[in-house]
């Protein structure tokens, strides 16, 4: 009480905006969990990836994979590892200024879950640095000037670091997390399954577990914001879906349609956005009473070429 509100949680890292105080009353996700529940389940993860990892090295899997394969799991490393790590301070972030306890409290678990996913990708790649010395790039990547990785910064540094905690849900929770990670750990976990990289695969799928507990921190924050400031949640929303469609025309595109060895692919990434990607991002603008993007028609015929151009 002694503490002024907006010293405490100032606007412009809160997001709140015009929403008035006692609407965040209504935040709400499913994942409550306890402390010790979390800590006994990502312990049971870990030992679980840890295993899966410590026997597939010693029998030499990784030197009978296909050279594309391999050339995909360096993509990956090189341009997702960083960005885990960055979404630690964007979920600190949510732990510090997110406009609800309840919010704060996930965001704890949000920035515990990342600090392991960016371990998890330092001990991968550093454990194959003797099979292949290319897996350096999951921290020179960043401190580089390639293009790919530059579009990569640009856009998490304006999501992750720069972003009030309304801004950032709505650009990496709803829209990243929960869309188009699908395409980065879901799909490309069952073609490194496929490609015999099981060792990846168990990485990415142990990934995706946490993603989706996380990624739930945008849907309660649209619809309080579709209540109160339902302009600023489309605006967030379209530049956001635009700018992952690009970045993940860049990274995956090529990863699922050129490097994954021709008798493993199962779908291709065409189809992949629009089953997973399309039909579900148009199933949320309809739930909240969303207009689709300006762009719509530009961005499904995008999917025609679009990460073909990029791999050119």
């Amino acid at each position: 009480s002694y503490v002024d509100p907006a010293v405490a949680f100032p606007t412009s890292w809160s997001g709140t905006g015009d929403v008035p105080k006692e609407a965040w009353d209504q935040w709400d996700e499913p994942f409550r969990v306890s402390y010790r529940d979390y800590v006994r389940i990502q312990r049971e993860k870990e030992s679980g990836v840890k295993a899966v990892s410590s026997a597939l090295v010693r029998a030499g899997i990784y030197e009978k994979l296909d050279p594309a394969h391999v050339a995909a799991s360096h993509l990956h490393m090189g341009t997702t590892c960083m960005v885990e790590h960055m979404a630690v301070t964007m979920q600190s972030r949510f732990c510090r200024f997110a406009p609800t306890p309840r919010w704060r409290n996930l965001g704890v678990f949000g920035m515990l879950d990342e600090t392991r996913h960016t371990q998890l990708d330092l001990r991968f790649s550093h454990d194959l640095l003797k099979q292949d010395p290319r897996f350096d790039w999951s921290q020179k990547a960043f401190h580089t000037n390639e293009w790919g990785v530059l579009a990569v910064k640009n856009f998490f540094d304006d999501a992750m670091l720069n972003a009030d905690c309304v801004e950032a849900a709505l650009a990496t929770s709803l829209t990243v997390e929960h869309g188009f990670t699908n395409i980065q750990f879901v799909a490309l976990a069952a073609d490194a399954m496929a490609a015999g990289d099981i060792n990846w695969s168990n990485l990415l799928s142990s990934i995706q577990t946490d993603e989706a507990r996380h990624a739930q921190q945008g849907f309660p924050t649209l619809a309080i914001l579709m209540e109160h400031d339902p302009v600023r949640a489309q605006k967030a929303l379209d530049v956001a879906f635009w700018r992952s469609t690009r970045l993940f025309q860049t990274l995956t595109g090529p990863a699922m349609d050129y490097y994954t060895p021709l008798d493993q692919r199962k779908m291709s990434f065409k189809e992949f956005m629009l089953e997973w990607i399309v039909n579900h991002h148009e199933r949320i603008l309809e739930d909240y009473g969303l207009k689709k993007p300006w762009y719509w028609d530009q961005f499904l015929y995008s999917l025609e070429n679009g990460h073909h151009a990029m791999h050119i």
